[in-house]
């Protein structure tokens, strides 16, 4: 049974879009919040442990829906994952959860990793064998040969696979979507288009054939599996939107027509920001190809300016950083509220991005807000973060961490199973 908690007179950001409130207080009862509001209303429960959080910031615990959990912010992808055995890469992993968690973020999605580790890093924290994020894996996303997910040589990849499941013709999709079901995913990953990291145009292309592309969301639709893509360039989004898939991921080209489409159809957007401003501010310096870093350079301008149109008319937007690729360290969700801010949002409006929207792509219910009966997942920042956003990517400012109740973290640093 998780440890009662009363924290008291912090600045209350909820998560629901709601104004701060300050001097608050915020109770948790075995593992769910109780009370969340004004402290002269709070009921405090004896023998809580009290968290005096005066200067503080009380809020949600920040959702990042965009992991390589298997991957460990290289400056050269294919370096990395062709250097690694797979015991070293399953070691990383447990490192990159203690990491995800000291930075406060409490919820993560996989979108496509070595080996199933992040199904089984999910059933390792279920079980308590170690402490850790809320986990919604993709197990391996799907890619064609030679696409942007078949990243290993053949050499390697014959030893124990790739990041990504590499299919070709539907009936190898329908295959490699149940596969994953098998292994426990419970989100399937397309790769549709070339990514920022490929050379000589790739970005503009598509992958999979429409038939292709059909029979995988038709697979994934018969098992209940929400389809997040790997999508850049115009016509992949729009591909994409209209046969059904959940969310786009980066989507660079989302343009306004893109954004009317989804939003019409409800789908998602996950703009990983934060990955292509990590590229832009250190690539050079940490030795990132010169392609990749122009790239991102000729794009982002109209990426923020998209992704500010699409919140403004209402498209579903949610919070993924890409953690684990190039240069983005896991634990960045703060990050990825201060792009937010930099797009044109409020600190709050932002916020509420990267925690209540964010659970509803999730279809999860039970997290996002510090709002009685739900789930204590949340965090308390050291700092008036609505005054201050750039706060959250300071690890060291996450005095508390806890999900469901359970402190897993606190300045910069995991706590101990």
């Amino acid at each position: 049974m998780s440890t009662s908690h009363v924290i008291k007179g912090a600045t209350l950001i909820d998560g629901t879009g709601a104004d701060p409130v300050r001097n608050a207080t915020v109770v948790v009862q075995d593992g769910l919040v109780t009370y969340a509001g004004p402290a002269d209303q709070a009921e405090e429960p004896e023998n809580a442990r009290i968290v005096e959080a005066d200067g503080a910031t009380v809020m949600p615990g920040l959702m990042d829906v965009h992991v390589h959990i298997s991957l460990s912010a290289p400056a050269h992808l294919v370096q990395e994952v062709t250097a690694r055995s797979f015991g070293e890469a399953a070691f990383e992993v447990s490192a990159n959860l203690a990491d995800t968690v000291a930075g406060g973020v409490t919820t993560i999605r996989t979108v496509s990793d070595l080996g199933h580790l992040d199904i089984a890093a999910r059933d390792a924290i279920v079980k308590g064998k170690l402490n850790g994020p809320r986990v919604h894996p993709c197990g391996h996303g799907l890619t064609t040969t030679g696409g942007h997910g078949d990243i290993m040589p053949c050499w390697l990849s014959q030893s124990h696979g790739d990041i990504a499941e590499i299919v070709d013709g539907p009936d190898e999709i329908r295959k490699g979507i149940r596969k994953q079901a098998k292994a426990g995913a419970t989100w399937i990953k397309l790769f549709q288009t070339g990514g920022v990291v490929d050379p000589h145009g790739r970005l503009d292309a598509e992958e999979f054939l429409p038939c292709e592309f059909e029979a995988a969301l038709e697979a994934a639709n018969l098992l209940g599996m929400p389809v997040c893509v790997h999508a850049h360039n115009k016509p992949a989004i729009i591909r994409s939107i209209r046969n059904g898939c959940r969310s786009i991921e980066h989507g660079m080209h989302f343009d306004e027509e893109c954004a009317e489409l989804a939003k019409e159809h409800g789908t998602w957007l996950v703009p990983t920001l934060t990955v292509m401003d990590r590229i832009i501010q250190d690539g050079k310096q940490a030795g990132v190809p010169d392609y990749i870093i122009e790239n991102v350079i000729e794009r982002t301008d109209k990426h923020r300016e998209y992704v500010k149109y699409a919140y403004d008319i209402g498209v579903n937007i949610a919070a993924g950083t890409d953690a684990g690729s190039l240069l983005t360290p896991h634990g960045s969700g703060g990050q990825e509220v201060i792009q937010f801010v930099k797009c044109g949002m409020t600190v709050v409006q932002a916020i509420e991005v990267a925690t209540r929207n964010t659970a509803k792509l999730l279809q999860d219910d039970t997290i996002g807000t510090l709002e009685p009966g739900k789930q204590a997942d949340l965090i308390v920042v050291d700092g008036d973060v609505a005054g201050d956003p750039d706060l959250l990517a300071d690890r060291t400012r996450m005095r508390e961490v806890l999900v469901a109740g359970r402190r897993v973290a606190s300045g910069g640093r995991q706590v101990t199973c």
